[in-house]
């Protein structure tokens, strides 16, 4: 997470103020940025913050092709906190906001620095709540068609996630299904939930060495162990 500081208003009169260091706290960690001398009586600190998915970090296009489908929690910053002696006075965007995974935002802070002569860190928190997570372990996956079920090799993954977030499952069709089949409507057994599909229904399947689909799926409400079935009609 990278932090930036921002320009500076209102003439200060009184005292010198010397930031020695911007520390900004961050679900347990600090994170230390260059100090500042504060000429005015309130200055702006700009955060750029960004919710990355998980799989942004893993080095490897196959790890993550893998675990595509498993992506950061949604974030909500409640609001923030400002260290003595300085004092929040608003921030931009409007708090409580939730920032989705991959979104990028720039916090811009405006803080009150003391009116007599400082020289020291300013710490900003930001207070941070995340959705009641679940772990959904899936087995393998089976696809139901009108003629057979076909389980589909090397499909199991793990997945920690909001309950009933919505995550994405991308099948070959032609290791269930044969060129020139129609599909209609798509369902999958409970607990799981069919959202939408990256082929807008209905589609056929003409293309004839590869077919793909990601299928974008809701999550159970509890931790759930077991296969998923997606039916094909």
């Amino acid at each position: 997470m990278n932090f930036n500081l921002g320009g500076l208003f209102k003439k200060k009169e009184k005292g010198k103020v010397t930031i020695t260091s911007v520390n900004i706290k961050w679900h347990g960690q600090m994170h230390a940025m260059e100090g500042l001398e504060v000429k005015e009586s309130t200055f702006v600190i700009k955060i750029p913050f960004q919710n990355k998915s998980q799989q942004d970090a893993l080095p490897f296009e196959a790890l993550k092709e893998k675990f595509k489908a498993q992506e950061k929690a949604p974030i909500r910053i409640n609001s923030i906190q400002i260290s003595d002696p300085f004092k929040f006075v608003s921030v931009e965007p409007k708090l409580p906001r939730d920032i989705m995974s991959s979104e990028k935002i720039e916090l811009m802070i405006t803080a009150q620095a003391p009116d007599y002569t400082y020289s020291g860190p300013i710490t900003i928190t930001l207070v941070a709540e995340e959705a009641s997570m679940i772990k959904v372990q899936i087995n393998k996956v089976i696809v139901n068609t009108p003629l057979k079920s076909v389980e589909i090799e090397n499909s199991g993954v793990i997945l920690n996630m909001p309950k009933g977030a919505v995550f994405k499952n991308s099948i070959q069709m032609y290791k269930a299904m044969s060129y020139g089949e129609r599909v209609d409507k798509v369902t999958l057994q409970k607990p799981f939930e069919f959202v939408s599909c990256d082929r807008k229904l209905p589609f056929t399947i003409n293309e004839p060495s590869s077919y793909l689909v990601t299928f974008y799926i809701k999550a159970p409400e509890v931790d759930y162990a077991g296969p998923m079935e997606i039916t094909i009609e």
